[in-house]
């Protein structure tokens, strides 16, 4: 059985390999995972590139608030960190998201939490393909990709909620439909049917399957919060024998702050 784990992995860290050279027109932003438990409790996180919140209207019903900005635009080809397996240096765009969802405690001390939210979200990202790297002369449009997209998505996730830690599995499935897609005019200049097949993205809808595992850990109000997480196409990924997969970012790695506001904390350790 952990041979059967192993697999899956390994494949994805492969992928995150081979793909890190590539131009990615779709960067993943950080799952929001709450695990609210309880009416008027508020969950809100920032990292370097994700800000999210989440408020629980009552019992079991909550609203969320997602926003992603990649600033990264890094020009200079000789600074190579090798941190290209969770980091694109030549991408720049993101997201907003408004969801709404259901939530509800699995035990009697709320320790194990269940949600599903429901979302949308509208984005862009512009990144510089290969060729510009080459280039004697280069100037950014000619080799500039942008591509912008409405995003549909589900998210059911299951954690455990503590005071001190805080562990959850969250299987996100996205639906993208790009529109407005632009290529420069040298972005594909020695492969004109790959032009053809990138701005054919936009025909149809492309959906992935996005799993994430979340860890927080600090002590009640503010945590420290990390995320890893795969994004995958579900369909077979190709137009005319070309691979999609390459263009979309197969692995992110986030870390940041957690801030819970909950009454259910001034409960902790007092006998019922």
């Amino acid at each position: 059985m952990r041979n059967n784990f192993r697999l899956p992995l390994l494949t994805c860290c492969g992928l995150a390999i081979l793909s890190a050279c590539n131009p990615h027109i779709y960067i993943p932003n950080t799952v929001n995972e709450p695990l609210l438990k309880e009416k008027h409790e508020f969950k809100g996180s920032v990292s370097p590139s994700n800000f999210q919140a989440a408020f629980a209207v009552t019992d079991n019903i909550a609203v969320m608030a997602n926003g992603q900005y990649v600033y990264n635009f890094d020009l200079d080809t000789d600074d190579n960190d090798g941190n290209e397996l969770f980091f694109d240096d030549n991408a720049r765009g993101g997201v907003i998201e408004g969801a709404v969802g259901y939530f509800k405690p699995l035990d009697p001390k709320k320790r194990m939490v269940f949600d599903v939210y429901a979302g949308y979200g509208n984005g862009s990202f512009k990144t510089l393909t290969k060729d510009y790297e080459s280039s004697t002369t280069p100037v950014i449009n000619d080799y500039l990709l942008r591509t912008h997209f409405n995003k549909f998505f589900i998210q059911p996730g299951i954690g455990l909620s503590h005071p001190v830690i805080e562990a959850a599995f969250t299987s996100r499935i996205s639906l993208l439909k790009f529109y407005s897609l632009y290529a420069g005019t040298k972005a594909f200049e020695n492969d004109p049917d790959r032009r053809i097949n990138y701005m054919a993205i936009g025909n149809k809808v492309l959906p992935l399957y996005e799993p994430a595992f979340t860890f927080r850990v600090g002590y009640k109000y503010v945590k420290f919060q990390m995320q890893l997480m795969f994004s995958m196409l579900l369909n077979d990924g190709t137009y005319g024998g070309y691979d999609l997969d390459n263009y979309f970012q197969p692995v992110a790695l986030g870390m940041g702050v957690s801030v819970n506001i909950a009454q259910w904390y001034n409960t902790v350790g007092k006998k019922r």
